[in-house]
């Protein structure tokens, strides 16, 4: 294999899933030059927007050298070997730090295995570059931590990209390699994907394994964060593999030919401006992009029609009640020193959950289920539904929050957590800029076990030229990171 120089590695830093494994196959770059090439990437994205945690690189290295020698050997696992990868911090890699952006985990040893959604990435032969910035414990809706300090928009470095999985979204953006793990438990996937101009998909409920039981499970999955929705489709092929130790695993196998489909005649697209829960005002640039959307789609046969949202009861009180009482409930669990050393916006949530009685909890689950019951009624008319993932785009770093609003209030989010309490897939796709130049990402929702139905609407938006962000956009975040 030639090494990654002049015009190959000029484009590394570019290249798709596919475009690696083509170049692999035809040993017109090797899986090490790669690595090599976007580790100097990764440490060029840092200065610029603090995207990553430090970790042993010679991991990384070692498993492109395994992945070289499956290449020239002529049997390469996959479409994914040799492909690099981010991990968040919120997810084990074995015999790399687990701190989940909380400074209450410095000291404690390495996992010694993999998270189980890890492992069959690192079972279909993906390189692990490094792991991404997160807020302690997922908790923000922006980046930053005493741990890891505040991570940065690529598109304007005083803006934050969102959270929780802010640093694989900058990263992304940046060219860290075209694939990145993020976690969603009210919208820590698609936030800092609109944010940042790349494609994120939280997934349905249990189509991603997670073997050991997480505090936040009733909500939270583990899905892909991508440059395209291919990419994503790919990665999401290599993780939605059965695991035995999964109690809620779906039964409905993943269909990579489906959601790689580009065609969305005679789907039955809803559209909506608020999804039924109307707390914070849309801006016009992003009410704009979602009628584009709607466009795009019945230019190309889709049925797209508006419908009014309806929920049975108001969402946030409900979901506060999760939110903040499967904190506590967390934090009960540490001992007090521990406890002590998290982040004091962590410590003020879970003290307002655990006031919360067990009859509480129950009556917000009780809630939780009608919510759930309406959705499953509102998606036996309509196939997907498109709206926007976010009422604004990203805010100034200084503040966390639009004009208006307040850090942490989930008022100014409403339209990611819904989907998260009903257990559906949902992504975002890049849908154009605002008038600052700050990425604005429309979201499309599918009915439970549909994942492949919403990648497929998805790569149907991507592929229309005018939905997509400039090409000459790249370049000039390539230039912030100093070149590939």
């Amino acid at each position: 294999m030639k090494t990654a120089c002049t015009a190959d590695a000029a484009a590394v830093e570019r290249l798709s899933v596919a475009q690696l494994h083509a170049a692999y196959r035809g040993g017109r770059l090797s899986p090490v030059e790669v690595a090599k090439d976007l580790l100097l990437r990764l440490e060029q994205a840092q200065a610029a927007v603090n995207a990553f945690m430090p970790v042993d690189s010679s991991q990384t290295l070692a498993m492109a050298r395994a992945s070289e020698a499956r290449w020239r050997a002529g049997t390469p696992i996959g479409p994914l070997d040799g492909v690099p990868v981010t991990i968040k911090d919120l997810v084990a890699v074995e015999d790399w730090p687990l701190l989940r952006g909380s400074e209450s985990r410095v000291g404690e040893p390495s996992p010694t295995e993999d998270a189980a959604s890890v492992a069959r990435l690192r079972e279909a032969g993906c390189v692990f570059l490094g792991k991404t910035t997160t807020p302690d414990s997922g908790s923000r809706i922006t980046t930053e931590s005493a741990v890891h300090g505040v991570s940065t928009n690529p598109y304007d470095v005083s803006r934050t990209p969102g959270g929780s999985s802010g640093g694989a979204g900058a990263a992304l953006a940046l060219g860290v390699g075209p694939l990145a793990l993020g976690t969603d438990g009210a919208g820590s996937i698609r936030i800092p994907a609109a944010w940042c101009g790349v494609f994120g998909l939280k997934p349905s409920f249990g189509r991603v394994p997670s073997a050991k039981f997480d505090i936040d499970m009733p909500f939270s999955v583990i899905g892909p964060m991508a440059r395209s929705v291919d990419d994503a489709a790919y990665m999401l092929e290599a993780m939605a593999k059965p695991d035995p130790n999964d109690a809620f695993a779906l039964a409905a196998p993943f269909r990579l030919n489906e959601a790689m489909r580009s065609d969305a005649v005679g789907l039955r697209v809803g559209i909506t401006m608020d999804f039924g829960n109307p707390t914070w005002p849309v801006e016009v640039e992003i009410a704009d992009a979602v009628r584009r959307a709607a466009d795009v789609l019945s230019n190309v046969g889709a049925d797209v029609r508006p419908v009014d949202v309806r929920w049975p009861l108001a969402p946030l009180p409900t979901f506060n009640v999760f939110w903040e009482a499967l904190y506590a409930g967390a934090l009960a669990l540490m001992p007090q020193a521990q406890r002590m050393r998290m982040d004091p916006a962590l410590l003020a949530i879970a003290d307002r959950g655990a006031r919360f009685s067990a009859t509480d909890f129950l009556v917000a689950l009780n809630g939780r289920l009608a919510m759930t019951a309406a959705a499953h009624a509102l998606f036996s008319g309509i196939d997907v539904l498109i709206g926007p993932v976010m009422p604004c785009t990203a805010p100034l770093v200084a503040n966390n929050a639009p004009p208006g609003g307040t850090e942490g209030n989930w008022d100014w989010c409403p339209f990611t957590y819904l989907w998260n309490m009903t257990g559906q897939p949902a992504s975002s796709v890049p849908m154009g800029i605002d008038r600052h130049g700050i990425p604005i990402g429309v979201q499309v929702v599918g009915a439970m076990a549909q994942d492949e139905t919403v990648l497929r609407v998805s790569r149907v938006l991507e592929s229309n030229a005018s939905a997509r962000i400039q090409p000459g956009l790249f370049d000039q975040l390539s230039g912030v990171a100093g070149g590939g």
